[in-house]
């Protein structure tokens, strides 16, 4: 059944225009921010390059594709519950005899799906410079392995801000405000007497940094699973007194 629901929503997303605008623009803002990095790498002589083609390549190209994802994950997550709010189509499956976990289950892996091509669209690019540049393919692997689950929690908050209102507009800036509070909350960080606070720790892109630099961390990856379940968890509470509110 979760595969059912799956598949119901990796349609439903491919017939409308956005996933394919959303795909389109990001591969031109990538393309376009990848030539600039190889340009300018190329540019410099030895002893002027900092870091290697790789290293260029992970913090510009894959840093700004989280970014992507992030103003992507809201847009498509939008229709999935508060869409189907609006429309009345959720109602009938709401009283199917359908556990609430694996509807939930379901429309995250529908829409994981969705944006799984948009987190590989960097290592595409980079895929162009094969034969023609010394790159290191364990650290553009850790990138391209970090972005996904980047987006995979994005997705989550998605969902749950859907799971709100029935206005995907709402939707929408819900998702966006809770995902610029975990970009900004690090910089609270600096107001702490202490060298790493928890506000630190809270931040996804301090967690998205060390993928980029090649290293593939457990911590960092507890941190993107657990708060990819704490947002797909809420999502089931509130769904959930939905439907007890309603009898």
């Amino acid at each position: 059944m979760v595969l059912t629901l799956a598949g119901r929503e990796l349609r439903a997303g491919l017939v409308t225009p956005l996933i394919w605008v959303l795909l389109g623009g990001g591969q031109v803002v990538l393309a376009w921010i990848f030539l600039q990095t190889v340009e300018r790498f190329a540019g410099l002589g030895a002893d002027e390059r900092a870091a290697s083609l790789s290293v260029e390549l992970a913090l510009n190209l894959f840093g700004f594709a989280a970014v992507v994802a992030l103003v992507a994950a809201p847009l498509l997550a939008m229709r999935t519950l508060s869409g189907e709010f609006r429309e009345g189509s959720y109602e009938l499956l709401g009283s199917a005899p359908v556990p609430l976990g694996v509807v939930v289950i379901g429309k995250f892996l529908g829409l994981a799906a969705l944006i799984t091509p948009l987190t590989l669209l960097p290592a595409v690019n980079c895929l162009l410079l094969s034969g023609s540049a010394t790159l290191d393919p364990g650290q553009l692997a850790a990138a391209t392995l970090g972005l996904w689950i980047v987006g995979l929690m994005f997705c989550s908050v998605g969902i749950f801000a859907s799971s709100l209102t029935s206005q995907p507009g709402a939707a929408v800036l819900a998702a966006f405000g809770i995902l610029l509070c975990f970009s900004v909350i690090g910089r609270a960080e600096d107001l702490s007497a202490q060298g790493l606070s928890v506000f630190g720790w809270l931040a996804w892109n301090e967690h998205l940094f060390y993928f980029l630099l090649g290293a593939v961390r457990l911590s960092d990856l507890a941190y993107f699973g657990l708060f990819s379940v704490f947002f797909l968890a809420l999502t089931h509470r509130h769904l959930l007194n939905r439907r007890l509110a309603r009898g």
